[in-house]
């Protein structure tokens, strides 16, 4: 009786983030309360991105 044997997964590279994220200056960043500005153009995360939530608020033009 012949075992049959599980092929290895082929492990893929991780994808290169192919989107060129905006990042605020750290230091105009550190200066910024984000109680200050209030959204009202739902900004989150979308996937990937590395910025924190203060951050989106800060870059954001339409809040």
């Amino acid at each position: 009786m012949a075992v049959s044997r599980r092929k290895p997964k082929s492990v893929e590279p991780t994808p290169v983030s192919m989107i060129n994220w905006t990042r605020a200056d750290p230091e105009a960043l550190a200066k910024f309360d984000p109680k200050s500005k209030v959204c009202n153009m739902n900004c989150g995360k979308a996937g990937g991105d590395p910025r924190c939530y203060k951050e989106l608020l800060f870059l954001c033009h339409d809040c």
